[in-house]
């Protein structure tokens, strides 16, 4: 770009608007560099654009960079940090190009030039003009390709979630049968309201079965479809029996096994209590079934239509959805609760050389760093994984690495003072709201990321201690203690040599005799400053123990950095 107070600026800026429209209707053949405010224009090619505008383009070649941020009619080049160009002539789009390939780029505003140059002698061209707002046909393979991706993703997802819901479901149900055996359950249809109690009074004595407790409900398909979860709902309920059990309350009878009935599978009994010997509906011709079934009156000219008055549970699983949704008293001890959905959530990228800084924060907020990784580049829609942890890295061979790896981090938004932490650190890159976090976190981290993962190596650990726990040069000469005299030795706030520490040191590993073994019945040996001192300072000083398997005093200087 060209300085100011120069006569001639190479690249027209663009921030707004009105600026654009301004610009897209100059005549001419117009070069863009569209950027997004976080990653700047690409200055690389800056020194090529500017051989061919004095070369071949002249006043006919017009090159511009536009802002993409405070441009609505750029929007969909917000937030992105690939190198885009786009070519306009007589306000609309006649061309576009991705990413920093310098001979691309020439051969293209050279075989423009020459259609612009055609085109203003009013000869024809095979230009296809599009709105500016219009996808490229690039664009349009970029967007499906990513569709394609993002649909791939929400269907694993899907999956997933599915998996997880029927393994969760399936250890309630485990859980509700063997602490919940002796407990059954019976639908009763509305039209059977007023003949159920008749029916079943004799027959659940018979049964060995007592009526614990009855439950009215008004149901609705959700309710229903969460209660066939382990059964096909098109079977259980089918047209004819929702018209019937929609319309108003149900009844939901509580049945136990009875205290001295011989009973070892109540849903055996039931079933065949209702149905027969077959043990499903439509029933034997005399069974509790058949007895509640409701038949309309014979209308003239108008079938006879009959009701169903009565559902069981068909499995021991869905008799457990149902204790659980209609009695839950007699198995909430038993629920599993839902699992928290996924935090919103942002991507942070650093350059490789900043991980010293970045690791202590990620070790004080541990709950909010959700996936890590070592990755090519920055851009998520064109990255490559290098390795999950420091110590995969460090393990890779030279050849396949860049050594300018950027550390990528899926962070949780639940702790604001997290993200700032990160946030002051300067990072290449931060998602700019949770929308585009989300959509970035699953390019760089897709399903089954998290699957592979190893454990914060010793390495790493030791790292993170290291840079975490430093002590400073107050801490190690004991905390609060400033221009005292320990030992004999007075400590200020200045640098000392390391010459006159390694002396002090040894001064005082002599007066703790460190290099003697202590007694295994007495403490560590403590000295107490004289009680000259004491009258001047207040309370006694006390050097802290020196431990034999702590690493050494760092220098004053790094103690200092930390």
């Amino acid at each position: 770009m060209a300085k100011k107070g120069q006569a001639v600026q190479l690249q027209i800026e663009v921030n707004n608007d009105e600026e654009w429209e301004k610009l897209i209707q100059r005549d001419g053949l117009i070069v863009v560099d569209i950027y997004s405010e976080w990653c700047g224009p690409c200055l690389g090619m800056q020194a090529n654009l500017k051989k061919i505008k004095l070369e071949l383009g002249g006043d006919l070649l017009i090159l511009a960079v536009a802002k993409a941020d405070g441009i609505s009619r750029l929007s969909r080049f917000r937030n992105k940090s690939e190198p885009t160009w786009m070519f306009i002539s007589k306000g609309k789009m006649v061309n576009m190009m991705f990413g920093a390939d310098a001979p691309k780029l020439t051969r293209l505003i050279t075989e423009e030039l020459k259609k612009e140059q055609l085109a203003q002698d009013g000869q024809s061209t095979d230009r296809t003009p599009m709105e500016v707002t219009d996808l490229s046909d690039e664009e349009r393979v970029r967007y499906d390709a990513a569709e394609s991706i993002q649909r791939e993703i929400r269907e694993k997802e899907e999956r997933k979630i599915a998996k997880e819901l029927l393994e969760r479901r399936t250890k309630e149900c485990d859980t509700i049968l063997t602490n919940v055996p002796n407990f059954g359950i019976v639908l009763i249809f509305p039209s059977a309201k007023d003949k159920y109690k008749e029916v079943l009074h004799d027959i659940l004595d018979e049964a060995g079965l007592v009526l614990q407790q009855t439950e009215k409900v008004q149901l609705d398909e959700n309710i229903l479809q969460e209660l066939c979860y382990f059964a096909k709902y098109d079977e259980e309920f089918p047209e004819d029996y929702l018209e019937d059990l929609l319309a108003e309350k149900s009844a939901f009878l509580l049945l136990k096994v009875a205290a001295r009935a011989d009973i070892e599978d109540i849903d055996d009994a039931i079933l065949t209590m209702v149905y027969g010997s077959s043990k499903h509906p439509p029933g034997d011709p005399e069974c509790v079934a058949r007895s509640l079934i409701f038949v309309e009156e014979d209308i003239e000219g108008q079938p006879v239509k009959e009701k169903n008055g009565i559902w069981v549970p068909p499995t021991p699983e869905v008799r457990a959805t149902a204790l659980k949704l209609f009695f839950p008293k007699v198995t909430q001890e038993f629920h599993i609760p839902d699992p928290e959905p996924e935090p919103e959530h942002i991507a942070v990228v650093f350059p490789l050389n900043k991980k010293d800084e970045v690791f202590p924060i990620m070790h004080q907020f541990p709950n909010e760093i959700m996936k890590r990784g070592f990755f090519s580049t920055e851009n998520a829609e064109d990255t490559r994984l290098i390795a999950k942890s420091l110590k995969q890295l460090e393990k890779l061979e030279a050849a396949n690495r860049t050594f300018s790896e950027k550390l990528v981090l899926q962070v949780s938004k639940r702790k604001s003072e997290c993200i700032f932490a990160f946030a002051q650190l300067d990072p290449i890159y931060m998602s700019p709201n949770v929308k585009e976090g989300k959509a970035e976190c699953e390019r760089f981290f897709p399903e089954g990321y998290e699957d592979e993962i190893e454990e914060d190596d010793e390495e790493e650990k030791e790292m993170e201690d290291v840079i975490d726990e430093a002590p400073t040069a107050e801490e190690n000469l004991g905390e609060g203690v400033e221009d005292e005299e320990i030992e004999g030795k007075e400590i200020s706030g200045e640098v000392i040599s390391g010459e006159n520490i390694e002396q002090s040191e040894s001064e005082i590993d002599q007066g703790e005799n460190v290099g003697e073994s202590p007694k295994v019945d007495e403490g560590p040996k403590i000295e107490e400053v004289p009680k000259a001192d004491q009258a001047d300072q207040g309370d006694p000083v006390v050097d802290p123990p020196i431990q034999n398997e702590e690493p050494p005093m760092p220098p004053i200087e790094e103690q200092a950095a930390t």
